[in-house]
């Protein structure tokens, strides 16, 4: 009697430990689609971004429309699963914003907790300028967004979402942000040498526009880590969380 209790409180012990390691790993999209170019950019996204990230195991939250308003965001990023953040709004150089231009993210307005950890991907003019450096300041991982002005014609917008959007798809395939960038580039890189072959000229220079101002890791140290994972980002935020406070240990 007393081995089968003792392995039923071993079992029991197991079936809590496999519970606390089996953490969903969460997406929040946060997404403005107020105006033309955001709201063509959201339903892109939303037929051909989410369902493939849901179709890798992910959960995507979503703050979009109405909801993309700092408000919503900023409660929903300081949740414990939530590994990446995502979405396309219009940017400024030090914030992102959402619905009717809230900045759902400034520098110096928003909390550690929002961004330690994860990785960043965001289709927004100029963030990562100021934000994305600040970001990785305050623990987030890596940063992918733009130095410029994104520019997109919306009679072939569809390109111009594809290229942006294999940031989300690689991290959701595994990959590292090294391994990222290397793959956005290169979709990059066979859409301009299409549209060049269909002599779609102005196109293809408007997307090697966007090309060269991509930021990322593997640009510069200052928007992260180019090892950083997505399927790691969780055990790397809980680590940091871990180590004891070296003043609380003198005490």
């Amino acid at each position: 009697m007393k081995d089968e209790l003792k392995s039923a409180k071993v079992g029991k012990r197991e079936y809590r430990r496999k519970r606390l390691v089996e953490i969903e790993v969460s997406i929040l999209a946060i997404d403005s689609s107020h105006d033309a170019i955001t709201h063509a950019a959201f339903d892109y996204r939303q037929q051909h971004v989410y369902p493939y990230l849901e179709s890798k195991g992910f959960s995507v939250i979503k703050c979009q429309g109405a909801l993309a308003r700092r408000y919503y965001a900023a409660e929903a990023a300081r949740q414990d699963n939530v590994d990446y953040l995502t979405g396309v709004g219009h940017g400024l150089a030090d914030a992102y914003t959402g619905d009717e231009y809230d900045p759902v993210f400034q520098v110096g307005d928003y909390s550690p907790e929002e961004v330690d950890g994860k990785i960043a991907h965001f289709l927004a003019c100029h963030s990562a300028l100021e934000l994305g450096g600040d970001f990785v300041k305050h623990g987030c991982r890596a940063f992918f967004g733009y130095s410029d002005t994104f520019t997109c014609h919306l009679e072939d917008s569809d390109v111009f979402f594809d290229c942006d959007s294999e940031v989300d798809r690689a991290f959701a395939d595994g990959l590292t942000a090294e391994e990222v960038y290397t793959r956005v580039k290169a979709k990059y890189d066979r859409h301009v040498d299409d549209l060049y072959g269909e002599g779609k000229y102005h196109l293809a220079a408007t997307l090697s526009f966007n090309a060269d101002r991509l930021c990322a890791p593997s640009v510069d140290a200052r928007w992260g880590d180019p090892k950083a994972r997505l399927n790691d980002s969780t055990l790397k935020r809980k680590n940091r969380r871990k180590q004891p406070n070296p003043e609380s240990s003198r005490r």
